[in-house]
């Protein structure tokens, strides 16, 4: 649960039906929650009901990932509709696509990743995970720059005031195992603790020449309440991980990806590693009835080390003979963020207001160094993996710097119990400094600009909130124009109407929207002048979405989702005007349900569920595409009564099925896993 939330819910006595007081016990004790959260302070930094909220916004719970075993980000994204994985970066980190745009960070509790960095530096390792919340639309006016796709925004576990433990055990399909522990509680009468970690290891299915992939993670958390009005909490985290470096498959002669998924076209040598470390600082202070005031202060450094990494280059007229490189890479990364906010509650009459102002600044470093050369080429249809480590030689070394400065005002007004405005306002100025240290040079760029939300909510009844809304969004470029000038922010704006339906006072709730967007100042290559670009690209999004959640019956939950996207290039100099937008698929949609038994089977849980995504393009110029695909996974689990013991196993892609996952370029695409059998023992203290 957020700051905000904890605050208000300690301060404030409410009155809940029977079923939200066993819920909010349930997610206390560490038990398996819900499919749904009625709160969340991701799209507006107050912790607001989600049918208030004029933006689609959904919320996957710690219960859910439970119930899954899911062991990755992308698994607990699949439940959200319109996001799909876009790559890996090599088995480097995530990137995802929202809406049809590229969301190269996330956040975690309401802090963006590294501004400089196009990916995670590491794999979100779930043990510390209570919820993940995706925003969907522009959300440069709560987070800075971003793509107007949406943001994703991982909420972590936090200290309880009674005393929990958990210990889980895992083992499955290529060489699976992981253990992951956590313990909460009280340690005094104003301080409570959290602690967390995790080790897994992997093997793969990427074929026997692949190294095996391993992960360490923990986590600390402490929150103090000296008094009845201030909460400080603080967070740290370290994550590392090892595993081989490798571009996946690549198109072949017919024109599509048709290599088995197990082959392996990099060399057992090619590996990557990373390590990240997070500590964050929340304080709260209830300075009066009506005033609160927040301080944020974070810092993140992080290392990722890619040794001999090889890039597939080219496919040679025969359709078997691809030419490859290998890179050595080091990326030393640092963030520090602060943020000051003063959220106001008053009335203007009937008219209640809760009007939020902050500041916030933000220094980013990209220290990068790479050296490269050229090695043996490869037969892609009967590999032979003989190629010798090259000797390297000096391609790149720089350091870039990214200062951020930015101040935002919002109003939540609600007007009458059925009518709810929001507006929203603030300004960025973003310097960047790259300095080149093998060609001295250095390059000095300014960017700024102001963003706006405002959308309205208007409730018929209780159970229904229609809504509707605009909002922009900003992203800096590094690229250059030939005459030496430098590229304006790409520039993103998104109009959406829909209806929020919560029949069931928060056990089941659906969201249905429309929504149209459009990102222009899209660098494209410049076609007179090799190596520069030119701003004539726009790419233009229009979708409908549908997500359900929640209990159908006390023992019976879904998730259901569905997604329309019409994803096309409307403006551009090198492409094709009409083409469609990488990876996207038409239509996508995710179904699953779980069912809980009762007598003589008490405490039994059956589930089960399909994942169908449509046919996409393989790249923009729209030269080849990759197959649509549905995949089935199911799990059974048994809570052995009175025991605090739950046992489980989960099957993924129980056909099969040979899909591509992600689509990235020609020599670039990433395999979905063959079928996967999970198993779990889960102890709760």
């Amino acid at each position: 649960m957020s700051l905000p939330y904890l605050i208000a819910h300690s301060l404030i006595p409410t009155e809940t039906s029977d079923f939200e007081q066993n819920r909010r016990e349930i997610v206390v004790m560490g038990e398996r929650s819900t499919y749904t959260d009625d709160e969340t302070d991701a799209a507006t930094r107050t912790a607001t009901l989600v049918k208030d909220i004029p933006q689609s916004i959904q919320i996957v719970p710690r219960g859910v990932i439970e119930d899954q075993n899911s062991i990755r980000l992308t698994d607990v994204l699949s439940n959200v509709s319109s996001v799909q994985p876009a790559t890996t970066a090599g088995n480097r980190g995530e990137i995802f696509q929202i809406r049809g745009f590229a969301t190269p960070r996330y956040a975690i509790d309401g802090v963006l990743l590294n501004r400089v960095s196009d990916r995670s530096e590491v794999f979100l390792d779930l043990a510390n995970v209570q919820s993940v919340e995706v925003l969907k639309g522009p959300a440069s006016v709560m987070y800075g720059q971003g793509d107007p796709g949406g943001v994703i925004n991982i909420s972590t576990r936090q200290p309880s005031e009674q005393t929990t433990a958990e210990i889980e055990m895992q083992g499955g399909s290529f060489g699976f195992v992981r253990a992951s522990a956590t313990a909460s509680g009280a340690v005094t009468d104003t301080v409570a603790v959290r602690v967390t970690g995790a080790v897994q290891r992997l093997d793969g299915f990427r074929g026997a020449e692949t190294v095996d992939s391993t992960r360490q993670f923990a986590a600390a958390s402490a929150r103090w309440t000296p008094g009845a009005a201030t909460v400080v909490r603080l967070d740290l985290d370290h994550a590392s991980q090892r595993g081989p470096f490798e571009r996946g498959l690549v198109v072949g002669a017919d024109n599509r990806v048709t290599l088995p998924r197990d082959r392996f076209l990099a060399e057992p040598w090619s590996r990557t590693g990373a390590h990240r470390s997070r500590a964050s600082l929340d304080v709260e202070h209830g300075a009066a009835d009506w005033l609160t005031l927040r301080l944020n202060a974070r810092h993140v450094e992080a290392v990722v080390d890619d040794d001999y990494a090889i890039d597939n280059r080219a496919l040679g007229r025969d359709g078997r003979t691809l030419t490859r490189r290998a890179t050595v890479r080091t990326e030393g990364l640092k963030t520090d963020d602060v943020r000051g906010e003063a959220l106001a509650r008053f009335s203007t009459g009937t008219i209640e207001h809760k009007v939020l102002a902050g500041v916030n600044y933000s220094r980013a470093t990209l220290d990068f160094v790479t050296d490269r050369a050229n090695i043996a080429a490869i037969d892609i249809l009967a590999p032979v993996y003989t190629a010798p480590v090259p000797r390297m030689s000096p391609n790149s070394s720089f350091l870039r710097r990214s200062t951020l400065y930015g101040a935002y005002l919002q109003d939540q007004v609600t007007v009458t119990n059925w009518l709810k405005l929001l507006g929203s306002v603030r300004h960025d100025e973003v310097r960047d400094r790259q300095t080149d240290r093998l060609n001295p040079a250095r390059v000095d760029r300014d960017s700024g600009a102001t963003t706006f939300r405002t959308g309205i909510v208007v409730q018929p009844t209780a159970a229904v909130s229609l809504f509707g809304g605009f909002g922009q969004s900003f992203q800096p470029q590094t690229g250059q124009r030939a005459n030496g000038g430098y590229l304006d922010p790409e520039r993103g704006r998104q109009w959406e109407a829909g209806v929020k339906i919560d029949p069931a006072n928060g056990r089941l709730t659906a969201t249905a929207s429309v929504f149209d967007i459009r990102k222009r100042n899209v660098a494209t290559a410049d076609p007179a002048n090799a190596g520069f670009s030119i701003q004539t690209g726009e790419q233009h999004v229009r979708g409908a979405e549908l997500d359900i959640a929640g209990h159908v019956t006390r023992r019976w939950q879904v998730i259901v989702n569905a997604s329309h996207l019409d994803a096309t290039i409307s403006q551009d100099e090198t492409f094709a005007i009409g083409n469609r937008l990488t990876n996207v698929p038409r239509w996508s949609g995710r179904l699953w349900s779980s069912y809980v038994l009762g007598d003589p089977v008490e405490g039994l849980t059956v589930a089960g569920g399909l994942t169908r995504v449509g046919r996409r393009s393989g790249d923009l110029n729209n030269s080849f595409f990759v197959d649509g695909y549905t995949s089935y996974d199911a799990t059974i689990s048994y809570l052995i009564p009175d025991s605090g013991i739950e046992l489980s196993v989960t099957g993924r892609n129980l056909t099969d099925r040979y899909f591509i996952e992600s689509a990235v370029q020609r020599l670039e695409n990433y395999p979905g896993a063959p079928r996967t059998i999970i198993g779990s023992m889960r102890v709760r203290f």
